[in-house]
């Protein structure tokens, strides 16, 4: 039997945002037409929630609050039904958001995601607790998404495991 090399916490984050990232891009493609920019309440728009999990890792994987600039210049929350992305835009928006999440998570070593989280202090104490608060982030408002498929009776995002 071959031993597996020890993993260092940045690759076993990485491992788990992978899932994540794979559900997103699931919601992305399979959602279309009248349900990606629909919704009986305003929150519940699936092109708003996917959205909001992109700025959120966006905005989480930058080393301050003070260097995050808005994607997309409108008010997520208010925008019109048809200011709001594309599928072709957000799937665009993903793959950017997820190579710089990776970009942020392998830069640290496991003392580094072990150290003080002094910019984003409400997510946790360390920058560890920073990724975790972002992942868990990302996978609640998957939770959001697939509930609101299921009101809608359309099929789910499929939950993602190793």
């Amino acid at each position: 039997m071959v031993d597996k090399p020890v993993q260092t916490i940045s690759e076993s984050l990485l491992e788990a945002y992978s899932l994540t990232w794979d559900m997103i891009r699931d919601s992305i493609v399979n959602i279309h037409g009248e349900h990606w920019r629909t919704g009986e309440i305003e929150y519940l728009t699936l092109s708003r929630l996917v959205l909001h999990v992109l700025e959120a890792a966006d905005y989480y994987s930058n080393p301050s609050p003070d260097v995050y600039q808005i994607r997309f210049k409108i008010d997520r929350k208010s925008s019109l039904l048809e200011q709001l992305p594309t599928n072709e835009q957000l799937k665009a928006y993903l793959e950017e958001v997820q190579e710089k999440t990776a970009l942020w998570l392998k830069g640290m070593k496991n003392s580094d995601l072990l150290s003080p989280e002094t910019e984003y202090t409400w997510t946790g104490s360390t920058m560890l607790g920073r990724a975790l608060y972002l992942l868990a982030h990302c996978r609640q408002h998957l939770g959001e998404v697939n509930a609101e498929l299921r009101r809608r009776g359309l099929p789910r995002i499929k939950w993602r495991t190793f």
